[in-house]
């Protein structure tokens, strides 16, 4: 399914590169997140593009989703973004300030997804 991020229709791009780093999490393949890690570390500039749109897509999501409350909150837990946009602005800051991190290679995985890196792993 794999996209270039200049083709991006919308929200459901990086939800798809989510649920599928999550199931080859849950199956266990190492291989597959390591092929974004190992992009993260050459801080490969496509993958770099794919996280900065998917950060900048699923963050617009969540502000759209949660509008004045997230804004407005009195508490704060209406004012935290959600699991998955703070995993994708995180795997992309990382990225950008060249210091990506070994935690988030699922991520970098779903990143590299989405650039068609891994789609055979």
């Amino acid at each position: 399914m794999h996209v270039t991020p200049e083709d991006w229709a919308g929200i459901e791009h990086v939800e798809a590169a989510y649920r599928e780093a999550v199931r080859q999490m849950d199956k266990r393949n190492e291989r597959w997140a390591e092929i974004g890690w190992r992009a993260a570390q050459r801080r490969d500039e496509k993958l770099l593009r794919a996280l900065s749109k998917a950060a900048e897509t699923i963050t617009k999501f969540d502000e759209d989703q949660r509008g004045r409350t997230r804004r407005c909150a009195e508490r704060l837990s209406e004012s935290i973004e959600t699991t998955e946009t703070q995993l994708f602005q995180a795997a992309y800051t990382t990225l950008l300030s060249g210091k990506p991190i070994e935690n988030l290679k699922w991520i970098y995985g779903a990143g590299a997804w989405l650039c068609g890196y891994n789609c055979n792993a």
